[in-house]
């Protein structure tokens, strides 16, 4: 089953499918950063609780996300694709911040 949108973009059933993969295992890491993040703000002394809030909200965003796009266009897919791979890059960076301290 191909995206709607496929057919006019020229996407082939492969490029469908990588594009299925690549969302999911994007959003899936930036998921995963979220939850470590919780995790060690969450083992301080003094937990920050509204930046836990701010990543929990950004989790349950992510979780939504994952739930809407059934429906959604190969064009739909693609910008999620680049929205999270930046979203996922600037996470690492506080992710890689925290694994130092």
């Amino acid at each position: 089953m191909l995206l709607p949108g496929t057919e006019e973009q020229g996407v082939t059933h492969s490029q469908c499918l990588e594009l299925l993969a690549s969302v999911e295992d994007t959003i899936d890491f930036f998921v995963s950063g979220l939850t470590y993040l919780i995790h060690a703000q969450s083992q301080k002394a003094q937990p920050d609780l509204q930046l836990i809030a701010q990543w929990q909200a950004m989790d349950s965003e992510a979780f939504d996300l994952q739930y809407s796009l059934l429906d959604a266009s190969v064009e739909t897919y693609q910008q999620v694709l680049e929205t999270y791979r930046q979203r996922s890059r600037e996470l690492r960076l506080v992710v890689d911040r925290y694994m130092a301290a």
